[in-house]
């Protein structure tokens, strides 16, 4: 072990903080150490490391936390596909069956939100857009902002669009008899 001392130890001391954990972080220590002073001080730190747990103070790095996903999943199971949700959000009501996979039914007489709503400067917004989209695609289907079929979607979403241009979590809006939502009956 034969490090230049004057030069190195502040990445010395770098490397040995990361191996606590949490890192400790200290202004007095660099940033970041490049890999190849890594390769170079490797084995002066595993010795330092050895050294230090022989005499009670072990750093050792432990296994790194799993980030939990940003977005919650969702699953469909047989027994979802037996509840009817309702929303009734704004001015839009529908009752809507999630009965397969990829395959949600809004059962007819559901009723629509009229107008979408605009941004600040008077434009459609991408959920507007989106939600108009939708219902022109179904245009046969509605009579009055209000469906007179039964309708098949892809998603929550695109019922949420659909009938009220989105704006919420459609997760949370759909909700079985006893105000239980379809995100809490499915969530992984």
């Amino acid at each position: 072990m034969d490090p230049e001392w004057t030069e190195q130890i502040g990445y010395v001391g770098q490397l040995l903080a990361e191996q606590n954990q949490p890192p400790i972080t200290s202004t007095s220590l660099p940033s970041n150490v490049s890999q190849n002073f890594r390769t170079t001080l490797a084995p002066a730190v595993e010795a330092i490391i050895l050294v230090l747990s022989r005499f009670g103070y072990p750093l050792t790095k432990s296994a790194p936390v799993k980030a939990k996903p940003a977005k919650t999943r969702h699953r469909w199971t047989k027994a979802v596909s037996q509840i009817e949700f309702t929303v009734a959000t704004r001015e839009a009501q529908g009752t809507a069956i999630w009965q397969k996979r990829k395959e949600m039914l809004l059962k007819a007489g559901a009723q629509l939100w009229p107008t979408a709503p605009l941004n600040k400067d008077g434009s459609f917004g991408f959920a507007a857009k989106m939600g108009t989209h939708l219902r022109n695609e179904h245009a046969a289907q509605i009579q009055d902002n209000q469906t007179t079929e039964d309708i098949i979607f892809k998603s929550v979403n695109e019922i949420g669009l659909f009938l009220y241009f989105g704006g919420t979590n459609s997760w949370l809006e759909l909700c079985d008899t006893n105000s239980r939502s379809i995100d809490d009956w499915t969530k992984i």
